[in-house]
């Protein structure tokens, strides 16, 4: 199902950043951290992990498998919307430090780095969830046109922006960030 397979993709985008993240973040010297790199990780995680790519599992898959037996308030798609929250609370922790930090307080990198890192953790192991367990499972139950209306979805929201600004302002940002780091 190509509506699965866009997810994946951006699965990988992602667990690319945290790759990143934990490279950055694995230390015990702070000076060594260039902070604005650790802000744009933390930009793509609200905006490209969260807002855009979970916008597309919250609003169109999860809904879809819920119209076809799947529950929201137990099971997986519970599991998927708990851990969601519970890595924005990661990130909310982590901007607090950032700001802090940035004001001089050198003791809020220790925040910076266990949320970030927590952060990392957690989703690691939701996507592995989310790729070998949920979307198998959506493949399954779906019917090949409500996957090929998800698709026309994604795809829509992934050019909803000029010259599909949004997608692409993010993947360039992991390249960038990569290419520094990996």
């Amino acid at each position: 199902m190509k509506a699965i397979d866009i997810l994946v993709d951006e699965h990988d985008y992602i667990l690319k950043m945290i790759s990143i993240a934990e490279k950055i973040l694995q230390t015990d010297d702070y000076l060594t951290v260039d902070v604005n790199h650790v802000e744009s990780i933390v930009d793509f995680i609200k905006n490209f992990a969260d807002k855009y790519h979970h916008l597309k599992e919250k609003d169109i898959l999860f809904m879809e498998m819920e119209k076809f037996g799947m529950s929201r308030e137990g099971g997986p798609i519970a599991v998927m919307l708990h851990e969601h929250n519970e890595g924005r609370d990661f990130i909310k922790q982590a901007e607090t430090g950032i700001e802090l930090f940035k004001q001089g307080n050198i003791s809020s990198f220790l925040q910076i780095q266990e949320n970030v890192l927590n952060y990392c953790q957690l989703l690691t192991q939701h996507i592995g969830k989310e790729n070998n367990i949920l979307y198998p499972m959506a493949e399954r139950i779906l019917p090949v046109n409500v996957g090929e209306d998800m698709t026309t979805q994604f795809e829509h929201i992934n050019v909803s922006t000029p010259q599909n600004e949004y997608h692409d302002k993010y993947i360039k940002m992991v390249e960038e960030l990569g290419e520094i780091y990996l």
